[in-house]
C-alpha cells in the first residue's frame, strides 16, 4: 500500500501556522520580560529611594543649629540643571534642585586617614590608619547633570559629557578638616551685630566655593582641594537617576496678633522649594507662607523680628527616581539634541516614583 506524502499546499499550510505559534509565544515572553524588567527596575528604585531618603533624614535630623553669630545651614539655588530649570514652584517648568549646606554630627563621615605614621614591627615597617577626632562635618547635598565616572569641569551649567545623568551628590568634609579648614569667623559669616546679615551666603561663598582639605577615596587627607567641583566628584556619588529634588522648610515663629488663650502662641511658616535662606543669629529667608484656616496660603512677612527670631520645626523632602529605561531616553534624548521640556515631562511622569520624608528640627538651637 502507497502511502501519500505530503503535498507542498499542506507543508506551507503547516509552516504558517508554526510561524503564527512562534510569533505568539515571542510576543508573550517579549510582554512578560519588559513586565518583569519594569517591576524589577521599580523595586530596584524603591531599594535606592529608601536608602537615600534615610540618610538625609539622618543627616538634617542632626544639623547642629545655633544663634553665635555664624551660619550653620544655607539653602541656594544657583544653577539650571538641565530641564531643572524653574524659579517658582508655582511655575510649568521643573524646579532647579537646592544645594544644601549645613553642620551636623553624621555618622556617615570619614572615620580615618592614611598619614605617615609608620612604625617597625620586627623587620618590617607598617603603615597605619589615624582615627580623626572629633565628629561634627561640613556636608553639601546637590543635584547635577554630569557623568557618575568622569570628573567635573567645574561648572555644572555647561557639562557636555556624553553619558550625563541626573545624580544626587553627598558631599562630607572630615571633621578634622571641618574645624581646622571651614570653621573660621571668617569662612561663616560671623557678626557679634544682631542687625547685620553678613553671613547670608556664608557656607556657599566663603566655605563651598572656596578651598579645604579633604579625604579623598583612598582614605588619604588632600590639601587645598577646589570644593566646588570636589562636591560633585564620583567619590561623593550618592544616588543615580534624580531628577526631582526638592525640600519645604518650616520655620516656627511667634504669633504676636494672638489676643486671647485660644489663639495659638506660635504660628508655622512654610519657606516653600526654590526659595533661598539662611539659618545663623536669625532666619533669613526672602519669601515665606503660612496656611489660613481656610486652607489657602498667605505671605509671610520675612522681614518682622517674629519671623527672623523663629527657629527650624521641620521639612519635608521629596526625591524623584527615574527607572534605568527612563534614563537611557534622557540619555539618547540629550545626545541626539532632541530633549525638550515636553519630552522630559513624558519621560518622568512614565518612569518615575518620588519619596517623601519629613525631618524634625530640635525645637529651639543652642546658644
Amino acid at each position: 500500500m502507497k502511502k501519500r506524502a505530503f503535498t507542498l499546499v499542506e507543508l506551507m499550510a503547516a509552516s504558517a501556522i508554526m510561524s503564527i505559534i512562534v510569533l505568539g509565544v515571542l510576543s508573550v515572553a517579549t510582554s512578560i520580560l519588559k513586565t518583569y524588567n519594569r517591576a524589577s527596575g521599580q523595586l530596584q528604585n524603591y531599594f535606592d529611594a529608601n536608602i537615600v531618603g534615610n540618610i538625609i533624614v539622618e543627616d538634617l535630623e542632626s544639623v547642629l543649629l545655633k544663634k553665635d553669630g555664624r551660619a550653620w545651614l544655607q539653602v541656594s539655588y544657583p544653577l539650571d540643571v538641565g530641564e531643572l530649570k524653574g524659579t517658582s514652584y508655582t511655575g510649568n517648568q521643573p524646579l532647579r534642585p537646592p544645594q544644601i549646606m549645613f553642620y551636623a554630627p553624621t555618622s556617615l563621615r570619614p572615620l580615618f586617614t592614611k598619614e605617615n605614621t609608620t612604625f617597625e614591627i620586627g623587620d618590617n615597617s607598617a603603615r597605619v590608619n589615624t582615627m580623626i577626632p572629633g565628629s561634627l562635618c561640613a556636608i553639601k547635598y546637590q543635584l547635577a547633570l554630569k557623568s557618575p565616572f568622569m570628573e567635573s569641569t567645574g561648572n555644572e551649567a555647561d557639562e557636555t559629557q556624553y553619558n550625563a545623568t541626573y545624580s544626587l551628590y553627598r558631599a562630607v568634609i572630615d571633621s578634622r578638616s571641618t574645624v581646622i579648614d571651614n570653621m573660621g569667623s571668617t569662612k561663616q559669616g560671623y557678626t557679634s551685630n544682631p542687625d547685620s546679615e553678613s553671613y547670608r551666603y556664608a557656607l556657599e561663598n566663603n566655605v563651598w566655593n572656596g578651598t579645604s582639605s579633604v579625604v579623598d577615596e583612598k582614605g588619604e587627607e588632600v590639601s587645598g582641594v577646589r570644593l566646588s567641583t570636589w562636591a560633585v566628584a564620583p567619590e561623593n556619588l550618592l544616588a543615580t537617576n534624580v531628577v526631582d529634588f526638592r525640600v519645604t522648610f518650616a520655620v516656627m515663629y511667634e504669633n504676636i496678633s494672638a489676643v486671647s488663650v485660644d489663639d495659638p502662641k506660635y504660628k508655622i511658616g512654610y519657606i516653600p522649594p526654590g526659595v533661598p535662606f539662611t539659618v545663623g543669629p536669625k532666619i533669613l529667608a526672602t519669601e515665606a507662607y503660612e496656611i489660613s484656616q481656610g486652607g489657602g496660603r498667605m505671605n509671610v512677612d520675612v522681614g518682622s523680628e517674629e519671623f527672623k527670631s523663629g527657629s527650624l520645626a521641620f521639612a519635608d523632602v521629596s526625591v524623584t527616581f527615574v527607572s534605568a529605561a527612563g534614563a537611557q531616553e534622557i540619555q539618547a534624548l540629550q545626545r541626539s539634541g532632541r530633549m525638550n521640556m515636553e519630552e522630559f515631562q513624558r519621560i518622568v511622569s512614565q518612569n518615575s516614583i518620588t519619596i517623601v520624608r519629613r525631618i524634625k528640627f530640635m525645637t529651639q538651637p543652642l546658644y
